[in-house]
Parts: structure tokens; C-alpha cells; sequence
């Protein structure tokens, strides 16, 4: 998969978060809408490849009473850029 600057990525590269769908953060429950909008301008490690044409990326974050969220983002290309390769072992 190629990211905006047709750079290609794979699962583990670092890549920053461009842009984030209006659409999508205004059906997201409000409680959960703001952890995905600050994920703009970010940096995420690719997560997989869920559907062709698209990466995905995970955030975590912790609620007041202790309890975890957890959600994303399936970016397509436009929406991100690589930062740097995972080095392969």
C-alpha cells in the first residue's frame, strides 16, 4: 500500500494521521469523538490491512473511572504519511 507521497508502508511503519472524515467523527458515540479527532496530525503504527486500499490504525486511552477504550482509524491514502520504516528483524 502507498501512502499520500506514493511512499510504500507496511504493517509497523509509523505514519501521521492527515485527515479524519467529518462524517465519520459525527457518528461516533460522544464520549469517543474526541479521542479519534485528536488522533489528527499524530503519529500511529500500522496495525493491518484490513480491507484493500486501506491501513489501519489503533488509539487506547483510559476513562476517569479506570475503565479502557479502545478504537481507530482504516485510512486510505490520502489520509496519512509515512514517518519512518520499521526496521525488519
Amino acid at each position: 500500500m502507498k501512502d499520500r507521497h506514493n511512499n510504500n508502508v507496511n504493517v509497523g511503519d509509523v505514519v501521521r494521521v492527515l485527515e479524519i472524515c467529518s462524517e465519520f467523527l459525527d457518528v461516533l458515540p460522544e464520549e469517543e469523538r474526541p479521542h479519534i479527532a485528536g488522533m489528527l496530525n499524530n503519529e500511529y503504527q500500522i496495525d493491518e490491512f484490513p480491507e484493500e486500499g486501506k491501513a489501519s490504525v489503533s488509539i487506547e486511552w483510559k476513562y476517569e473511572d479506570g475503565t479502557i477504550g479502545i478504537s481507530g482509524l482504516y485510512l486510505l491514502p490520502h489520509e496519512f504519511e509515512l514517518v519512518h520504516k520499521t526496521k525488519i528483524k
